[in-house]
């Protein structure tokens, strides 16, 4: 169903340490606190916040767009989201596969050939063997990339490197699509094929989209968060006013819609 809720992220709270090795001992203290308090955990010496009593629902058929400063704690929302960083108080429920578009493609492997890379990351995102057999020759095909495709990925471009990011995070058929700048690399050819492929797979999966180019949120977003020093300070589904508050970083708690 098109309103299916795809991700509900509920008081989450995320946590780092600024020195190395205090954060390798509180490691260790946390591995061995076999009873965790209801409450939430207190901030040891060289902690802070990254993220800070975050909520948000996303259902199928959104483009949630991500707003905010360097540093306001998008990227680390994203990945307590994908299960890299556990949250330090606060729960994720997770309804569906989750796909994911970096500008740094970290995954891959530069001595693998490209067709190996994507094997690898097509499993990586939950994919069986032979749903990767059924559909490798369409994410070549959309990357561009076809006979290139034994080629080491360590010799692909940039833009060819971004072109096979994009097209196994959609192809794997996702139910939550994450983007981070994954565009930017991109020729602006490839990228004007990547909005319309966003704007058709939005309809059955959802979207969330972190970038500096506010025109893409224009085209695409239905609505818009805005965070501020790990909090989300402010959410509207009226795009053009969404930026405007960010462009002039007046955020307030006001701007958050009814409804959510």
């Amino acid at each position: 169903m098109e309103n299916d809720l795809i991700i509900e992220v509920d008081q989450v709270y995320k946590k780092f340490c600024t020195n190395l090795k205090l954060n390798m001992l509180y490691g260790l203290q946390d591995i061995f606190k076999f009873s965790q308090a209801d409450s939430l955990p207190p901030l040891r010496r060289k902690e802070f916040w990254a993220l800070e009593d975050v909520s948000l629902k996303i259902k199928r058929g959104e483009v949630v767009g991500i707003l905010g400063m360097n540093g306001a704690g998008k990227t680390t929302l994203i990945r307590t989201i994908m299960g890299t960083f556990p949250p330090s108080s606060g729960t994720i429920r997770v309804n569906g596969r989750i796909t994911t578009v970096f500008e740094r493609t970290r995954a891959f492997q530069k001595f693998y050939s490209g067709i190996e890379n994507i094997r690898v990351k097509c499993a990586l995102f939950g994919m069986s063997p032979k749903e990767i057999d059924e559909t490798i020759h369409d994410i070549l095909d959309f990357a561009g990339i076809g006979k290139f495709a034994e080629a080491p990925f360590g010799s692909y471009s940039a833009g060819m490197r971004a072109r096979v990011n994009f097209a196994i995070s959609v192809f794997a058929k996702p139910d939550l699509l994450i983007i981070d700048e994954g565009l930017a690399v991109s020729d602006v050819h490839f990228r004007k094929k990547c909005m319309e492929t966003l704007s058709e797979i939005k309809e059955k999966s959802a979207v969330m989209l972190v970038s500096h180019n506010l025109e893409q949120f224009e085209q695409l977003a239905t609505r818009l968060i805005i965070m501020e020093n790990g909090t989300i300070v402010g959410e509207t589904d009226d795009i053009s006013y969404g930026i405007k508050q960010i462009m002039t970083k007046n955020v307030t708690p006001a701007s958050k819609v009814a409804g959510f």
